[in-house]
């Protein structure tokens, strides 16, 4: 395991970056799956859980605060609504744990299911707004972090504790969270700016 928490570039104390989230502090289940995981990780070092308020799947960093009017914010909401209405919820399931350097986290199946997603926002951010950090993405693989590490240590009692892995759970995704996001000690904490629903669901 590594230190997750290096700051990346252009990112500082107090500095809020605009992303696209699906949030989970509402849903009971993945609470509970959560928990579970939590629960097996209890104990041991160099691993910070997500406390439940803050669970998330990052869809889409959009860019700085600072960098990044309101006017733009506006049109990329109205932009990422009228795209996400040809966009059914999607039907996925989530538990399988993968194993980051960095993270405890679970992973969503099928791989593709949210890609439809995250293509609409990305074309909407792209339209929208000047200063954005849509050239910085490595390839997407959509996940749930469970627990970030904040030290070097071997990996071989994370993924003895994750084993045999949880049973996985059925979700419906059917909204997305435009959130201010910063980092506040070993945490990411956010506003929330906007929900968009996907298709039906926002109708």
């Amino acid at each position: 395991m590594t230190d997750h928490w290096w700051w990346r570039p252009g990112v500082r104390p107090g500095r809020r970056l605009y992303v696209w989230h699906i949030l989970f502090s509402d849903r009971p289940d993945v609470g509970r799956l959560v928990a579970e995981c939590r629960d097996r990780l209890a104990g041991l070092p160099g691993l910070d859980p997500v406390p439940a308020p803050w669970l998330h799947m990052t869809t889409q960093i959009v860019g700085f605060v600072d960098e990044i009017s309101d006017s733009e914010v506006q049109a990329m909401i109205t932009a990422v609504s009228e795209r996400l209405r040809s966009v059914e919820p999607a039907e996925v399931s989530l538990g399988r744990p993968l194993f980051h350097s960095e993270a405890v986290v679970l992973s969503v199946v099928p791989r593709d299911g949210l890609d439809a997603v995250r293509a609409e926002v990305r074309q909407a951010v792209a339209t929208t707004v000047r200063t954005n950090r849509l050239a910085d993405d490595p390839d997407w693989v959509p996940h749930l972090s469970v627990a970030y590490s904040n030290a070097e240590a071997p990996a071989e009692p994370v993924i003895g504790a994750m084993q045999p892995p949880p049973i996985p759970i059925d979700i419906r995704i059917d909204a997305i969270d435009l959130v201010s996001q910063e980092r506040v000690g070993h945490s990411y904490v956010w506003d929330r700016i906007a929900t968009v629903h996907l298709g039906l669901s926002g109708r």
